[in-house]
C-alpha cells in the first residue's frame, strides 16, 4: 500500500505569485493551474495540506537584503484564491500555537520568518500529529523557500517529492542548482499529472 501524503504549499502568497507582488517571482503566475489541480486534488482526497507562510513584522531584519514582502495584515501577505481554503487554520510562529492532538484535516498554515517551514516552533509537534506521510512539495521560490523546506524535511528523514511544474525560481540558473541539492539530499521529482492519478488510486485503495 502506497504511503499517505501530505501537501506542502510553499508561500504560495500575493507578493510572490502575482506581478503586481513586492517581491514577484518572474513568471510564478504561470504555475496557478497546477496549484489549482493540486489544492482541488487535496480536497477531493482529504489530503491534509501544510502551507508555509512568510509573516513579517514592518521591521524584520531581513528586509536589509529583500524588498519588504509579506507584513502581516497587508493584501500581500494572504495567498492567493487557488490556494486558500476558507476553512484553513493558521499556526504562528510562537510556542504552543499548535496544541498536541489537534486536527490536521483540511489546510494548515505554518507561518515563519525564515526559508524554511519546519523553523516554525510548532513544526515537531505537526509532524507528530501528521504520522508517518510522504510530503508532497510546490510553490516558491525553488532556491529560497521550497530549497529550505525540503532539505528541513530530509534532515528530519521525510520522504519528499518535488512538483516540477508547480515550482518556480527567481533565477534559472539558481533554480537549477536548487534542485540538483534536493535530489542528492534525497528528494524525488514529479509531477502534477503524476500527484494527482496517485491521490486518485490510493483513495480507490484506501
Amino acid at each position: 500500500m502506497s504511503e499517505p501524503l501530505v501537501f506542502l504549499d510553499v508561500d504560495t502568497q500575493v507578493d510572490f505569485m502575482l506581478p503586481t507582488g513586492s517581491l514577484y517571482v518572474p513568471g510564478a503566475e504561470q504555475i496557478i493551474p497546477h496549484l489549482k489541480k493540486l489544492m482541488n486534488s487535496a480536497r477531493e482526497h482529504a489530503i491534509p495540506v501544510l502551507s508555509s507562510a512568510d509573516a513579517h513584522a514592518p521591521d524584520d531584519p531581513s528586509f536589509a537584503e529583500w524588498p519588504p514582502h509579506c507584513i502581516v495584515g497587508t493584501p500581500g501577505q494572504q495567498r492567493i484564491i487557488e490556494t486558500q481554503w476558507a476553512s484553513a487554520r493558521v499556526v504562528p510562529n510562537r510556542a504552543g500555537a499548535f496544541k498536541p492532538g489537534s486536527s490536521l484535516e483540511g489546510q494548515t498554515i505554518v507561518e515563519k520568518q525564515a526559508y524554511d517551514a519546519t523553523t516554525n516552533v510548532n513544526f515537531e509537534a505537526i509532524l507528530q500529529a501528521l504520522g508517518p506521510r510522504r510530503f508532497v512539495v510546490f510553490g516558491v521560490a525553488t532556491e529560497y523557500c521550497v530549497r529550505g523546506s525540503v532539505l528541513g524535511l530530509r534532515q528530519r528523514a521525510k520522504p519528499v517529492d518535488v512538483v516540477v511544474d508547480a515550482i518556480r525560481a527567481i533565477s534559472e540558473e539558481g533554480g537549477r542548482r536548487a534542485v540538483e541539492e534536493m535530489l542528492a539530499a534525497g528528494a524525488r521529482l514529479t509531477t502534477t499529472e503524476a500527484v494527482t492519478a496517485r491521490a486518485v488510486s490510493t483513495a480507490v485503495r484506501s
